[in-house]
């Protein structure tokens, strides 16, 4: 079915300034549907709603379009979202200044991702583009795999030139690979690009007397831009912009359209529904209730006037603005607890159906806050507790154990947790078992006690038991109970191989019978695990396999009988009403879905994907948080809860905003790295992985939570919608600051304005 929205001359009983959502023939063509006479359901406003995502500041997730045809600005920081995630290495510098214009140069073999809806690709000819040349040179271009342009190169002539080359039949729906490549170096720059239906027309250099853009062409830049003093975007006659975003139930598109000037809006899902109409006046509206929960191309097109401004263009949810988070008293006590190599998909509490009994998680959930799409930094521990103790992505806190820039030590000029709450006045105490989070890597810096069980007895992998870590820190804990202010972090390993059988558990999860190596433990010599990895080389049987997994159950059910231990004590202590309880891990565990166990391999969700939960009634707001946080969050939530000024270097913000309701609703990424040469990035139900091959993986997490089915392929809106998230937050990942730009999928203000002067697009 075709839904159309509309309003002005077609839809009569719509007074302007509402769109209204009616029924169109499923056969007929979309412009056929959008020019019938239908009669229209006026979409009258909420009672009461309230602004969850708004288009100008995400403006740098704009498509250009003019007459329909793709147009991209080279110069904006935008750009970064076509160019291939910069993988494996590279190959475009931006922001470059050429005669007082931003431009992005190109490296050897530099190549783009130029997404084509149906009837752009259709309608495709043409491609244009205005460079410059520091010489004379040639240009080879390749579009999909074939050379374009005579003999497969195109002239070039020293300064400024627009350049067409004819690309007729080339084109596809969905993502173009195009690829450029001069004979002399770094010698092209690149103003903008445009795919156009128009035939090619003759080379045009500018002079001192040419206009500096082809006549033929004109500047397709100067068709739409951003109005800073309006507040709002400039739309001349059929120019506009479009975004891959997916729709939450119960949205509605609201603007003010200044002037006699209308906008035509079409959202398009993957499966041909359709809401659109035109939107003129204060306050218009369109209902985009028919495609919740669908990934959509959302265009705004300029209509009947020169240059129209709309202003204030939001989408909005039913209910009153989200409250402040509750304001009660800091807490006096915290507890960080870090389950080491524990998925959040074995716990029932972030996965409903999960086999593992976990009732002390499970009581701190019923008033504690849960986030159910918490990623970690990275795939192993040492990345992944970096980015926790100082809340900086790996691309800044440099701790990666493979790859080719290995480094093993937090930066001094990093400051972790036990530095900051030293500072703050707080007695901060770490006991775990885990043997590479110590004094070396510099994670004991700032904290008045450290003690790592593990290094103790002169090894860095072993077995401890959780229990032998959770007594040490209730024993450190009540020494230090009558100080002002105590942190306590603790790690537990239990759930790391070679994952040992816990009963009563395992009797209940594997009743047998089994005969197998595992009767015990999951034995490193029968998987194959070698010392100094972190990975089997040996796949078992199946029986075996459904043995392994049933112990790992065991042993998750045994850390959160050990989390009951902690709760008995702190009520024993008699600070239990004081104490905020923070419990995550530091990656998961394969278990054999790909052939692999145990961890640093991939970025599957059974590693990236871990539990996070707050607890700490007084100010974190009970909730289940389905929206996507990551490890970097962990020290600004804290320091906020705890009323400490926040850290100058976080990348993470702080959670309890999130919690109380603010943002709620629309999609927000979890981000993991792998030794920053690979990425995954979850948004809503849909994942991308993307690697040194620069192609993303796209998978639905809903329909295929074991990842077994790329979509990439078949799936164009939702590849888009996720590369241009992820290729964005790539390309400024070692500036994100998420406290003053917000998240890549719901930017503020300022990170528009500072990534890119306020001028997207």
């Amino acid at each position: 079915m075709v839904a159309l929205a509309g309003c002005g001359k077609r839809a009569s009983s719509a007074p302007d300034g509402d769109a209204a959502v009616v029924a169109g023939d499923d056969d007929a063509p979309a412009d056929d549907v959008a020019n019938a006479d239908l009669d229209a359901a006026v979409a009258p406003p909420a009672p009461v709603e309230h602004a969850v995502w708004s288009f100008g500041p995400n403006r740098l997730m704009a498509h250009r379009v003019v007459d329909g045809e793709l147009v991209i600005d080279a110069g904006s920081a935008g750009f970064a979202r076509y160019t291939r995630f910069g993988l494996p290495v590279r190959r475009w510098k931006l922001g470059v200044e050429v005669d007082g214009e931003r431009t992005a140069v190109p490296a050897r073999g530099a190549s783009l991702d130029l997404p084509l809806t149906g009837e752009q690709a259709a309608a495709a000819h043409t491609l244009v583009m205005r460079v410059h040349a520091g010489k004379a040179a040639r240009l080879t271009v390749k579009l999909n795999g074939r050379k374009l342009g005579e003999r497969g190169r195109v002239a070039l002539v020293e300064g400024w030139q627009v350049i067409s080359v004819d690309a007729t039949g080339r084109w596809v729906e969905g993502e173009n690979l195009l690829v450029l490549e001069t004979d002399r170096g770094d010698n092209l720059a690149v103003r903008w690009l445009r795919v156009s239906g128009t035939a090619p027309a003759a080379h045009v250099p500018d002079d001192a007397t040419a206009s500096p853009v082809s006549p033929a062409f004109g500047d397709p830049l100067a068709a739409t831009r951003w109005d800073g003093d309006a507040g709002g975007f400039v739309l001349t006659e059929d120019a506009g912009l479009a975004w891959y975003v997916q729709v939450p139930p119960a949205a509605t598109l609201v603007a003010d359209v200044l002037g006699a000037c209308q906008v035509e809006v079409t959202a398009r899902a993957g499966d041909a529904r359709m809401v659109g109409g035109r939107l003129a006046g204060d306050g218009a509206r369109l209902d985009l209730s028919p495609l919740a929960d669908q990934v959509v191309r959302l265009e705004l097109r300029g209509r009947d006037c020169p240059g129209g401004v709309v202003r204030d263009a939001r989408i909005t949810l039913p209910g009153p603005p989200p409250p402040p988070p509750p304001a009660g008293p800091p807490p006096r006590y915290v507890v960080f607890w870090v389950m080491d190599a524990l998925r959040a998909d074995r716990i029932p509490t972030y996965t409903p159906g999960a086999r593992a009994e976990v009732p002390n998680f499970d009581r701190l959930a019923t008033d504690g806050a849960v986030f159910r799409q918490h990623y970690v930094g990275g795939n192993e521990s040492q990345a992944s507790h970096s980015s926790m103790f100082t809340s900086l992505y790996p691309v800044n806190h440099k701790v990666l154990t493979a790859g080719p820039h290995q480094a093993f030590r937090i930066p001094k000029s990093a400051r972790t947790v036990g530095q900051v709450l030293h500072d703050a006045g707080w007695t901060s105490l770490g006991v775990t078992a885990n043997g590479f989070v110590g004094d070396f890597g510099g994670y004991a810096r700032g904290f008045t006690e450290f003690k790592n069980l593990m290094q103790d007895k002169g090894v860095v992998n072993g077995i401890i038991y959780g229990a032998t870590v959770v007594d040490a820190a209730i024993a450190r804990l009540t020494a230090h109970k009558d100080d002002d202010h105590v942190f306590l972090f603790l790690g537990t390993i239990d759930t790391h191989s070679p994952w040992i059988a816990r009963k009563p558990w395992i009797d209940r999860y594997d009743p047998g019978p089994y005969d197998g190596p595992f009767q015990r433990m999951g034995t490193p010599r029968e998987l194959g695990i070698y010392v100094g990895q972190m990975g089997c080389h040996k796949v078992p049987p199946a029986r075996d396999i459904q043995r392994l997994r049933a112990i790992y159950d065991s042993a998750i059910s045994y850390q959160d009988a050990l989390v009951g231990d902690l709760l008995v004590a702190l009520d024993k202590l008699g600070i239990a009403d004081q104490t905020m309880i923070v419990l995550t891990a530091d990656h998961g565990e394969e278990l054999f879905e790909d052939d692999r166990c145990g961890h640093g391999a991939s970025l599957r969700s059974s590693l990236t994907r871990v539990p996070f939960l707050v607890h700490y009634p007084p100010r974190v707001s009970p909730a289940v948080v389905d929206e996507g946080s990551e490890g970097v969050d962990f020290l600004p939530t804290l320091l906020d809860t705890l009323d400490l000024p926040p850290l100058d270097q976080a990348q993470g913000e702080t959670l309890r905003p999130l919690v109380a309701g603010a943002g709620r609703g629309w999609a927000r990424p979890s981000i993991a790295s792998q030794y920053e040469y690979a990425f995954a990035m979850r948004l809503g139900r849909w994942k991308a992985k993307v690697g040194r091959t620069a192609t993303p993986v796209i998978v639905d997490m809903v329909a295929d939570p074991d990842e077994r089915t790329d979509l990439a392929a078949t799936r164009p809106l939702e590849r888009r919608y996720l590369t241009d998230h992820l290729g964005l937050y790539v390309a400024n990942r070692a500036a994100w600051h998420k406290a003053r730009w917000g998240v890549v999928s719901n930017m503020t203000e300022a990170a528009a304005r500072e990534l890119d002067g306020g001028t997207a697009p």
